[in-house]
């Protein structure tokens, strides 16, 4: 009588186990699976973590508690201290806006956000400073600086985001001058803004609507 051989069954059973602890693997939340919605980076180019969430530290906000978007320009907030250390500064991506996250040390400063017009230029040299995109913001924070009192920087990361997301194109340092630091945001086209400062830590946070 000829035996017949039981290899052949054995390993197709290892490779339909292989393939259902796969499938239940990737089902799992929480993995960093595409298609997230939220993509938010301190990287120059924040457009290559297009999948990764939110830090615990920059925690997400449901947009039903925040103010509406205003469509008229300049928006202006108050300063909670007269010196505010920048740390850290950031650019995301949600469904429905684009992001820009200032991170303080402590408080939060006067800041204006206000439409630019082309040229373009760095405070306080007057030298022309190419921002991409066809609309612009300035962003200037009054008492917001990178600059330590005895010397050296609170923020020594990037300062030139390019990550084109649907509204926000560009952003670029344009001066950082005796406590007063200023930015400009390049984007795609006119954009109704939403201004609102957090705590724990200190932030201010601007959405772009797209």
């Amino acid at each position: 009588m000829t035996r017949r051989p039981t290899l052949t069954i054995f390993s197709g059973a290892a490779l339909l186990l292989a393939a259902v602890l796969t499938a239940c693997s990737a089902a799992i939340p929480g993995t960093g699976v595409p298609g997230s919605s939220t993509s938010l980076s301190g990287s120059p180019n924040p457009s290559s973590s297009s999948t990764t969430a939110a830090t615990p530290t920059e925690p997400e906000i449901p947009d039903e508690s925040l103010a509406p978007f205003a469509c008229s320009l300049p928006i202006r907030g108050a300063a909670t201290v007269d010196r505010a250390q920048i740390i850290r500064v950031r650019v995301g991506s949600h469904s429905t806006y684009d992001r820009i996250v200032f991170t303080f040390a402590t408080g939060t400063p006067e800041y204006v956000i206000e439409k630019a017009v082309p040229p373009l230029t760095q405070d306080p040299s007057g030298l022309r400073l190419q921002v991409h995109g066809s609309s612009f913001l300035r962003i200037v924070l009054h008492g917001g600086t990178v600059q330590l009192p005895a010397g050296g920087q609170s923020y020594g990361g990037p300062t030139s985001f390019t990550p084109h997301f649907a509204k926000l194109v560009d952003l670029q340092a344009a001066g950082d001058f005796e406590a007063v630091a200023s930015w400009y945001a390049g984007m795609s086209a006119d954009a109704c803004v939403r201004a609102f400062t957090l705590k724990a830590p200190d932030r201010l946070v601007i959405d772009l609507q797209h």
